[in-house]
């Protein structure tokens, strides 16, 4: 008798929180985390660009502005990303989750729920979809690098890639007028290999000759083609023993990113 009173109370009380939730939800107007509600008067530029911080980040897409301020800490990207976009049209970096390729229709309904308003005057066009990237020429590569933005001077960079506590690339290279000079590799592991120990005949070095491949080919060419690298098959040999591999090229390009934002490591000698 005293477990039926027991059941039935957590019953009620789980009734009880589910319809506080959707109470909530609907008072709310389903919206997911802006900090203020939609304004009737558009926004200016001057103040999106007010709220620059992770404190209180805004940013505009396609003349709309959104905070995204609560949802940085959910976002599955290093905080950076976001950070980079906070006070600014966005746009470009939305449309362009990867080379050609736009955030998902699941990602927009999210973003509706942190609308606050419309941005002033003249709103941003929706650019038409980017053309996919090739090892000959890749301009839209410069606007991806907004994603890591600042003025890259010349002189020796270092940087890493890790997952889950696992260094598994590390990269250094030299940039001089803008062009990657000299990149090579003082890591590349995985699941405990040393891929630059191997010996030449060991069953796994060729996936070693490919990285250096691909190290050899962005030698000496301008900084936005390390996005030339999600289509590795255009600069390695042995195609399906590349991407059969452990390793992936949105490592080496995480690393070099990295190497971007940590800043010059050491400066070129006279």
């Amino acid at each position: 008798m005293n477990i039926n009173k027991t059941a039935y109370t957590a019953l009620v009380a789980f009734c009880a929180a589910i319809t506080t939730l959707v109470i909530s939800h609907a008072l709310s107007g389903g919206r997911a985390g802006a900090t203020e509600p939609p304004r009737a008067a558009p926004i200016s530029r001057e103040e999106l660009a007010r709220h620059n911080s992770r404190d209180s980040c805004w940013k505009a897409i396609d003349g709309k502005v959104y905070d995204i301020t609560t949802y940085i800490p959910q976002h599955p990207s290093p905080e950076a990303v976001l950070l980079a976009w906070c006070g600014r049209d966005a746009s470009a970096g939305w449309h362009n989750k990867r080379p050609g390729i736009s955030h998902s229709g699941a990602a927009l309904k999210l973003l509706a729920g942190y609308l606050i308003g419309d941005l002033e005057s003249i709103s941003t066009p929706t650019p038409p979809p980017v053309a996919a990237p090739t090892p000959a020429s890749q301009p839209d590569g410069r606007l991806l690098l907004g994603l890591a933005p600042g003025t890259y001077l010349d002189g020796r960079y270092r940087g890493s890639f890790l997952d889950r506590g696992e260094m598994q690339v590390a990269v250094q290279f030299d940039l001089r007028d803008g062009r990657l000079m000299a990149l090579e590799y003082r890591h590349l592991a995985y699941g405990g290999i040393d891929y630059l120990a191997l010996a030449e005949d060991a069953p796994l070095s060729p996936v070693t000759r490919q990285y250096r491949q691909v190290a050899d080919y962005l030698n000496g060419k301008l900084l936005h083609h390390i996005f030339d690298l999600y289509h590795p098959e255009q600069m390695v040999a042995d195609t399906d023993g590349y991407t059969g591999a452990s390793l992936r090229t949105s490592k080496v390009i995480s690393a070099i990113r990295d190497g971007l934002n940590r800043g010059v490591y050491q400066w070129p000698r006279e």
